[in-house]
């Protein structure tokens, strides 16, 4: 573009354009900007205009030689359309977003109060076990005050020389069931201080041998009227096996596992042995009795788990004496398994590290 006298006026005719049609003709359209800009040939100078109801910038800027001196305007056209259609999607887009974000933020808020529900149940639930627990533990010590008076009454009578054999029969039969309703308390209040952390354990480093021999003695005459053989296998026991355990909580393990075993044995033998090895002491308790699947083996020590086929209809039990067993020596610092062949017999095994 370049200006040119026409009369008085100074008309700008277009050298080079995007149209073809307007090269040679004269721009009056956009004298302004060529006045502006030949004006100020040192800047840029851009004005807003619309056209067909789309809104431009039109920019021009002079071109001078050397001296200074104006031989043309350069104009460039930017239409805003693209702008506006990239604005509008950033509003579409942020309000999409906006709208995302409120929705996380409700979904989050109906979380929370979801957790906060679950929270208050949960201590709720906790109160009702707690409940249950105090009412376990004080009417298991409750019931063991009428079982003591109901045994020692039992054994008063059973004593009697003028009692009838009959009679004599049915006292053993109250004393057995006293003695199992008993054994069921112990049960339940010894789970209910192991699930409240209430166990306590006196421990002491001792040689088990002692404790073995009595259980053994204790559990001869049970398992000489089904007429089975039980014995001590002292071959490899040492004087240098000591251990660190709680006697008497021993003691009520091994007692829980051998009667298990004449329980579970019609025929055969029960051997209890000692023996070390590894920096480990090791006491086994091995039967000929009905045995167990691996099926079966494998949920032996869970709480309540009881074995039940034909062989084992006739056996009674809770299934709580095994899982206490196993907590027990666990808690000593112990370990406790199985090795088990169906019709064949089992064998337990516990475990303790050598006291050093």
């Amino acid at each position: 573009m370049f200006d040119q006298n026409i009369g008085t006026t100074t008309a700008f005719v277009v050298l080079a354009s995007n149209e073809p049609n307007e090269v040679g003709e004269v721009d009056y359209e956009n004298s302004f900007l060529y006045s502006l800009s030949s004006g100020n040939p040192n800047n840029s100078i851009t004005i807003p205009t619309r056209e067909n109801d789309e809104r431009l910038f039109k920019t021009g800027r002079a071109i001078v030689d050397s001296l200074g001196n104006v031989l043309g305007v350069v104009i460039s056209v930017q239409t805003l359309s693209v702008a506006d259609m990239a604005i509008d999607s950033d509003i579409d887009n942020s309000r999409i977003l906006l709208f995302s974000v409120i929705i996380l933020i409700l979904v989050l808020f109906l979380r929370h109060s979801r957790i906060i529900d679950y929270v208050d149940l949960y201590k709720k639930l906790k109160e009702v076990d707690q409940l249950k627990d105090d009412f376990v533990s004080m009417a298991s010590h409750e019931l063991r005050t009428p079982l003591s008076i109901i045994k020692g009454y039992a054994e008063f009578i059973n004593s009697a020389p003028e009692l009838l054999p009959e009679t004599k029969d049915y006292v053993s039969k109250i004393t057995i069931s006293t003695n199992d309703l008993d054994s069921l308390v112990s049960d339940i209040l010894d789970v209910s201080r192991i699930e409240q952390g209430r166990m306590s354990y006196q421990m002491e480093k001792v040689n088990p041998k002692e404790i073995i021999e009595n259980v053994v003695a204790s559990l001869t005459i049970p398992a000489g009227e089904k007429g089975l053989k039980i014995s001590f296998d002292k071959s490899k026991v040492g004087d240098n096996q000591l251990v660190s355990i709680d006697k008497n909580r021993f003691k009520q393990n091994l007692i829980n596992i051998v009667g298990n075993s004449v329980k579970c044995t019609k025929a055969g033998q029960i051997i209890v042995s000692q023996y070390d090895e590894k920096d480990r002491l090791y006491v086994v308790v091995s039967d000929t009795g009905i045995g167990m699947t691996e099926e079966e083996r494998a949920g032996l020590f869970g709480k309540f788990y009881r074995i039940r086929n034909e062989e084992t209809k006739e056996i009674r039990g809770t299934g709580l004496g095994l899982w206490i067993t196993a907590k027990m020596i666990n808690d000593m610092n112990g370990k406790i398994s199985v090795e088990s062949i169906k019709g064949v017999g089992s064998h337990f095994i516990i475990s303790f590290p050598l006291a050093k």
